[in-house]
């Protein structure tokens, strides 16, 4: 039976201000033409009987990941005032567009299983808008509510933190694999009275792929988990105060494809992209050792 592996980054995900983890695509992790080589007398990955004698990829990689990820956000609760008036809740949208960049460091526990930690920077914009939020009151009798919609152009940089797990399983050419990771960022706005919360963000995949001798294609889905909270004032419609509050949850689910090589046992090289209310693309460059 051959393995192959699905390495993971970050990631990042996930998933508004917050890093998702990033998958860095499968490996192939057994040469049925190779010899053993001393990566066979690594101390990973545990349990070598279940390679039946075939070599492994190197145990322990390196990685340079870079992640872009776009998309309209679910608007859970949006709240709105402008000089200084009592807050009210309003109907809206949001669009969110993180960036990160950042490094990935896993170790193949067992042939079947990988464990990760991951760290990056991080740029966000958000791109809010409010509609029908009451903007003052006009003349006539009875005094009439002016209303207008609103917006609302955020921008933060951050930095993030994470550590998943990768399970797999191959039969002949093909190949499922599953991985979770958990991500939490810190988030610094460019502008004053702005403030981003600092929560989780949970993901996982699935990918189903084809095992091409060192090219390895495949598809999957993606699932995250995060709401994000922002708050504060900000210059509104006529230069007056703007003050708000919104929740934001990233869409649960969006499909991706994708590619993956091992270079000369030891250069990996991933690109994906992910399609749906969601979309992203990843760019992966590690080395295996």
């Amino acid at each position: 039976m051959r393995y192959m592996a699905l390495a993971i980054l970050c990631v990042l995900l996930g998933f508004s201000g917050r890093a998702h983890a990033q998958a860095a695509g499968p490996l192939l992790s057994v040469d049925d033409e190779a010899k053993p080589s001393s990566d066979s007398q690594s101390i990973f990955p545990l349990y070598k009987s279940l390679l039946q004698g075939r070599n492994f990829l190197p145990p322990y990689g390196v990685h340079l990941v870079l992640f872009d990820l776009s998309g309209e956000w679910n608007v859970k609760e949006f709240s709105a005032a402008v000089s200084g008036n009592e807050l009210v809740s309003v109907s809206g949208k949001a669009n969110v567009h993180p960036f990160t960049y950042g490094a990935r460091a896993d170790l193949w526990l067992f042939p079947f299983m990988n464990l990760f930690v991951t760290t990056g920077g991080v740029k966000l914009n958000v791109q809010a808008t409010g509609f029908d939020v009451p903007l003052g009151i006009g003349g006539g009798l009875p005094p009439e509510v002016i209303r207008g919609d609103v917006n609302i152009n955020l921008d933060f940089t951050g930095y993030y933190g994470g550590t998943g797990i990768v399970l797999m399983y191959a039969y002949k050419d093909f190949f499922v694999s599953g991985d979770y990771s958990a991500v939490w960022t810190h988030l610094q706005s460019s502008q004053s009275n702005v403030e981003g919360n600092e929560l989780r963000t949970d993901t996982a995949s699935f990918r189903l792929g084809y095992i091409a001798g060192p090219v390895q294609p495949y598809i999957g889905a993606r699932w995250v988990k995060k709401i994000d909270h922002f708050e504060g004032t900000v210059t509104g419609p006529g230069g007056q105060p703007l003050t708000f509050a919104v929740d934001l949850q990233a869409p649960a689910w969006n499909y991706d494809i994708g590619i993956h090589s091992l270079l000369y046992r030891h250069w990996e090289l991933l690109v994906e992209a992910g399609f749906g209310q969601r979309t992203h693309g990843l760019v992966n460059v590690g080395y295996r050792f």
